[in-house]
């Protein structure tokens, strides 16, 4: 027991401290990006990929009720578990469907919820195992136990880590597989055996049913073990590997043959959005700068261990001479340094969650140094502890002063101006064919009204007919001009107060693809 204990104690401890922050940030939690209720919708409404039905059928002059988009978000009556409704949703959606499938699943057994935690708590379980698997693949490329578990809080605790399991999104279910392939291959490198190869395959096909940009590191890590084995003059296993891995990858097209045509959508997230991308050489510069920035604001612990660990290299270099060292570790790392360049390249929008995956790996790359340090100074038995100890407080220090993204506190303000309201008539302006889009992004407050009325700005008269002669109403005009209709808010409240009795106007937020105003006579 006692051995156990002494062998354990560090990852409990990294452990404990990753759920006890992801909890604190998901206590914080007040609001929801577009994709994320997204998830909820693709994943729980049943055969109706999105408000109204499908991409751009429109939501012509009529009365969404609150029923109706709770019934979007969530499981009802007996939906549960249907597999073929997420399927279908994904098809018409631009990405594959395993995390909509398990996002299903946690939905079924909060049957009738509609609530932030169904998606923190599935979240927080895949990144968890994430970072217990980042401390076997450590464990595995030689790494000690204290190293093993510094990797675990580098990553389990930096704000781009966190920022990854409180976006209720597939990206940390690709973070997850990636991990597990990293740590497939990594066995692989020590003893070869036909089923790790089977498993390899399969990883590589739930990683690219997750997510398309899977793709990319997975790639160039074949392509880096495929050439470790032909220098260890490995060719039993790549005999077995190769195919594996491309039956894993071709059998994506098997599984949701769908993959294809959203490649080829004209999506702003697809393979022509992503050459177009590519071609665009004037971007570059600026890309990088901004994908690198991404990096460094959400791995401060780990890019100041990095430099210590540097350091301590530098002064010790002598002290590696003779001794093993092992330059596998390589493998995994190169390969996340070649995809970084080409997802800062091609990502459709410019956001860090298009590396998110990435982000062990170069958790990864510091615990290399870690390790050389380690090596050049083996004297102390008590060192390494001390490091992990030191190392562990770092973390707290940037989840305490660099909190993940996506929490939106400001939306519990939204929210209490609005819970004024809630008796008030609610009208929704947007083109019909783009109104699933801004009222998607303002759901979580469109539940706040026994049901919205959704029109455009053609005419008044539609909604003069249905406020009927209250005295205030709330208005939601969508403003965004990139991915909905783009009304100019000021312009359409001006020509309310001209044409109708509704003279004064109070402009309560500007949220997302809206603004929102309460109107009064």
């Amino acid at each position: 027991m006692k051995d156990m204990v002494k062998r354990g104690w560090a990852l409990a401890l990294a452990l404990v401290m990753i759920c006890a922050v992801c909890l604190l940030f998901s206590v914080r939690k007040q609001g929801m990006f577009i994709d994320e209720i997204y998830t909820y919708g693709l994943s729980n409404s049943s055969y109706r990929p999105f408000l109204g039905g499908l991409k751009y059928e429109g939501i012509d002059h009529r009365v969404v009720t609150r029923e109706e988009l709770l019934d979007y978000v969530s499981i009802t009556g007996d939906e549960g578990f249907d597999f073929g409704s997420v399927y279908y949703n994904q098809v018409h959606d631009v990405h594959p469907p395993l995390y909509y499938w398990l996002f299903n699943i946690a939905s079924t057994l909060a049957r009738g919820q509609f609530s932030k935690w169904v998606g923190l708590t599935l979240d927080g379980m895949l990144y968890l195992l994430a970072a217990v698997m980042l401390y076997a693949l450590v464990r595995k490329l030689g790494g000690g136990q204290y190293n093993a578990a510094a990797a675990s809080v580098l990553y389990g605790l930096s704000a781009i880590g966190l920022s990854t399991m409180v976006m209720i999104r597939m990206y940390v279910l690709l973070a997850l597989l990636t991990v597990v392939l990293m740590y497939l291959i990594a066995d692989l490198m020590r003893r070869f055996r036909p089923r790790t190869c089977i498993f390899v395959g399969l990883t590589l096909l739930a990683g690219l049913m997750t997510q398309y940009y899977f793709v990319f590191y997975a790639f160039f890590l074949c392509a880096a073990y495929i050439l470790w084995a032909l220098i260890k003059k490995q060719y039993r296993s790549l005999a077995w590997f190769i195919p594996c891995a491309l039956i894993g990858a071709l059998s994506l097209l098997l599984v949701f043959p769908a993959a294809l045509s959203h490649l080829f959508s004209g999506e702003l997230v697809s393979g022509e959005s992503a050459a177009e991308n590519l071609r665009n050489f004037a971007q570059y510069p600026v890309r990088f700068r901004t994908f690198t920035g991404f990096l460094i604001h959400g791995l401060k612990a780990a890019i100041y261990t990095a430099c210590a660990a540097f350091l301590c290299l530098c002064a010790g270099i002598g002290k590696l001479r003779g001794k093993r060292v092992s330059l596998d570790w390589l493998v995994f790392v190169i390969p996340a340094a070649l995809t970084f360049v080409l997802v800062a390249i091609i990502s459709p929008v410019d956001e860090a969650r298009y590396i998110y995956n990435l982000i062990p790996a170069f958790v990864l790359a510091v615990c290399f140094l870690l390790y050389l340090a380690e090596t050049a100074f083996d004297g102390s038995k008590k060192a390494p502890a001390l490091v992990f100890l030191a190392i562990a407080a770092l973390g707290l220090w940037e989840a305490r002063c660099v909190p993940p993204d996506y929490l939106y506190p400001e939306h519990a303000v939204y929210n209490e101006i609005l819970d004024k309201h809630g008796g008030d008539p609610c009208v929704f302006f947007a083109e019909s064919e783009w109104a699933f889009v801004p009222m998607t992004e303002d759901l979580i407050q469109l539940l706040r009204f026994p049901e919205v009325y959704v029109t455009d700005q053609e005419s008044l008269d539609p909604m003069l007919r249905y406020v009927g002669d209250a005295e205030e109403v709330v208005v939601y005009i969508d403003i965004s001009e990139f991915w909905s209709s783009g009304y100019d808010a000021e312009a359409l409240i001006a020509r309310i107060a001209a044409e109708t009795d509704y003279k004064e106007a109070e402009k309560l937020f500007t949220a997302g693809l809206s603004t929102t105003y309460v109107i009064s006579k």
